[in-house]
């Protein structure tokens, strides 16, 4: 027999529990979907993590792996592709090597080269005689003849030590009194010692950033012939410093920087041993440098001061005396350590190079949704490109109309980077393209700066070349012992490097 059909009040109760069931899966798929979302979000923030790099970030480039330097040369030979004509490009297919730039070795064409040039008067002349006939082989001794080829060779003489005796001279007055002459300048010590050259190519050397006094002492033998120990390289710098402390150097200096119109500044962290920032005052070591930025605008030579603290702190930093009172045009990165200086500036420079590193971050997030930032990126490359054709070509007319319309491709760009990510989601706080959109809306004033005053750089490389010697200095030396050994107070003309006490 068959089953009697469920009854009405049977089919309800299902129709009930299925009801029930569907909402309960429709809230499950609510969950996962916001799950996956969440997931999403993070694997995206993993993968952007991943692929920083010193291209796109705040990283040094000694942290850059191998993955980011073959993506980074692969950048370089592109941009080297694409700036030769077409008919000297190797062809996309076919050859090992293909897509790299057939051009030779050395300096292109237009490159503005040096070399050496034979000079009027040498200061020796040495005739070099054939040694016999080259048709018969007879001796030529006696026979006519004339120059038939100069060549100059520029070179440097055999060096050696050269010993000078100084007698000082003892003489005895009428009076009775007997007097003996002093050392000449430069001399000191005895009965024998180091001449003031000897001192100062050992203090030349020493004071280089990848040079180590054991170093420093190994050239002074093997390159000039004066064996000098590693004691008195030491004392070569000592003898710098005082005589530095002495003359007033380092306030003289910081109250040049003080008075200048543009100043770049720059920190970075400082390798210590263990123990050294284990003091309370040390925690977090770094080198300072505050320098002018001629050598990016109009030429010329520049101040470098450098400076040591244990910390990254604002209390830090003023601690050095030369912001405090500045009242010009600061060139920096966004570090919060120097913002409060701002209301006090005739105006703020933010390092495009950053600005730069940080927009191609937000566009690898995602290539479509971010594609502002690359907008963004072109318009900010384009106007410092045509500012410096102008400075190169010593121009003051710049196209203001190109930097107008370059301004609104910007200010268009941040508008959709803002719009775009306000509601994208990110595993932790609001999206990077949100972030870096509303502050470049928020500080737009300081990114275009360079383009009203000739005499401010749109980066701050000059602040960071100052003080990529020191990174050098700790790759190839390691850390240092105390915070004391770090503290800068050299000055350099140009592009100078750091002095390491």
């Amino acid at each position: 027999m068959s089953e009697p059909p469920p009854s009405y009040a049977e089919l309800a109760a299902l129709v009930a529990e299925q009801a029930a069931q569907l909402i309960r899966q429709a809230d499950q798929l609510a969950e996962q979907a916001v799950l996956i979302e969440a997931l999403r979000a993070e694997l995206e923030a993993l993968r952007r993590q991943a692929g920083r790099d010193s291209s796109n970030s705040s990283q040094p480039p000694s942290t850059d792996g191998p993955a980011a330097k073959a993506k980074a040369k692969a950048a370089r030979r592109t941009a080297d592709e694409q700036a030769m004509p077409a008919p000297e490009r190797q062809p996309a297919s076919g050859a090992p090597g293909r897509g790299r730039p057939r051009r030779k070795q050395g300096g292109q064409p237009g490159h503005r080269g040096s070399g050496l040039v034979p000079i009027a008067t040498p200061d020796r002349r040495e005739p070099v005689e054939p040694a016999c006939c080259a048709g018969c082989g007879a001796g030529l001794a006696g026979a006519p003849g004339t120059v038939g080829r100069r060549v100059q060779v520029f070179d440097l003489p055999s060096f050696c030590l050269a010993v000078t005796e100084y007698q000082l001279m003892r003489r005895r007055c009428g009076c009775g009194q007997a007097t003996t002459a002093d050392p000449p300048a430069g001399v000191r010590g005895g009965p024998a010692c180091y001449g003031p050259n000897v001192t100062a190519a050992a203090t030349l050397l020493a004071s280089q950033d990848v040079l180590s006094i054991e170093r420093t002492a190994d050239l002074m033998s093997t390159l000039l012939g004066a064996p000098v120990s590693t004691g008195f390289v030491s004392t070569c710098l000592t003898r710098l410093d005082d005589a530095l402390t002495t003359a007033g150097f380092e306030p003289a200096l910081k109250t040049a920087l003080g008075g200048q119109d543009v100043l770049g500044t720059d920190e970075t962290p400082a390798p210590l041993t263990t123990a050294a920032i284990s003091e309370p005052d040390c925690p977090n070591p770094h080198v300072y440098t505050v320098r002018t930025m001629g050598a990016y605008t109009r030429g010329g030579p520049d101040l470098v001061w450098y400076g040591a603290a244990g910390d990254r702190t604002k209390t830090s930093i003023s601690s050095f005396g030369i912001l405090d009172d500045f009242r010009g045009v600061l060139v920096r990165d966004d570090y919060g350590g120097y913002t409060s200086y701002d209301d006090d500036l005739a105006g703020v420079q933010q390092c495009l190079s950053h600005i730069l590193r940080y927009l191609d971050d937000a566009h690898a997030i995602d290539t479509d949704a971010q594609a502002w930032a690359r907008q963004v990126a072109d318009a900010l490359r384009a106007a410092i490109h045509e500012i410096n054709t102008a400075r190169t070509a010593d121009r003051t007319d710049l196209d203001a109309e190109l930097l107008a319309r370059l301004r609104r491709r910007y200010d268009n760009g941040v508008k959709v980077g803002i719009s775009t990510n306000l509601s994208r989601p990110w595993h932790k706080g609001n999206h990077p393209g949100l972030q870096l959109a509303r502050r470049l809306k928020r500080k737009a004033h300081q990114v275009w700066l360079f383009t009203t005053r000739s005499d401010v750089p749109a980066t701050n490389n000059g602040s960071e070349s100052a003080i990529r010697g020191f990174k050098l200095a700790a790759k190839v030396q390691g850390c240092w012992r105390t915070l004391a050994t770090l503290y800068y107070i050299r000055s350099s003309a140009g592009r100078g490097s750091p002095r390491r006490r």
